[in-house]
């Protein structure tokens, strides 16, 4: 009787601990005015981010990065460079071995989605780059569990809003 008990102590002991569930990875919708955008609700990954924003040759200094698709119903514009209403992929590039910075593409794709639930590591779909430029990631006082993007309407134009762990960035888009 007592090694029975023994052994019922001892099973109970080593039960597994289970993790604590992650959330599905899905695809997230933010609009405002003419403007929808969709995105993943990808976890914070910060040593793949960091890797993005040091100059190297890693496996994530080597791949863009798809973190949303945009569909506008009116054109706009970022910076001075016009974007017919359509259907645009929001890219983010790695930093290079030359240290030149990440940067920021908006791409005209074809409609439909090229985002996957479940799948983080999605390719960048073909299109035409209409505008490509420098982009900085501040440190913010937070961090969010996964990526997050607001859209907010303002005097100086819709600001996009993307935040990821402790990082965040913007750019606004304005009518033409």
């Amino acid at each position: 009787m007592a090694s029975l008990a023994l052994v019922l102590v001892l099973a109970q002991a080593a039960a597994p601990v289970e993790e604590p569930k992650r959330p599905a990875i899905t695809i997230q919708t933010v609009a405002a005015p003419g403007v929808r955008v969709f995105y993943l609700n990808m976890p914070w990954g910060p040593e793949t981010f960091a890797a993005m924003e040091r100059p190297g040759e890693g496996f994530y200094n080597r791949r863009s990065w798809p973190f949303a698709r945009m569909e506008t119903t009116n054109p706009l514009k970022i910076a001075d460079t016009a974007l017919p209403a359509g259907n645009y992929a929001l890219v983010f590039h790695p930093n290079t071995p030359e240290n030149e910075g990440m940067t920021l593409e908006v791409r005209k794709i074809a409609p439909g989605e090229f985002l996957q639930k479940g799948n983080v590591m999605t390719r960048t779909p073909e299109g035409e780059t209409v505008w490509q430029a420098p982009v900085v990631f501040e440190t913010g006082d937070t961090t969010v569990p996964a990526l997050e993007i607001g859209l907010t309407p303002g005097s100086a134009g819709l600001r996009l809003e993307v935040r990821y762990g402790d990082r965040r960035t913007h750019a606004v888009f304005q009518e033409p």
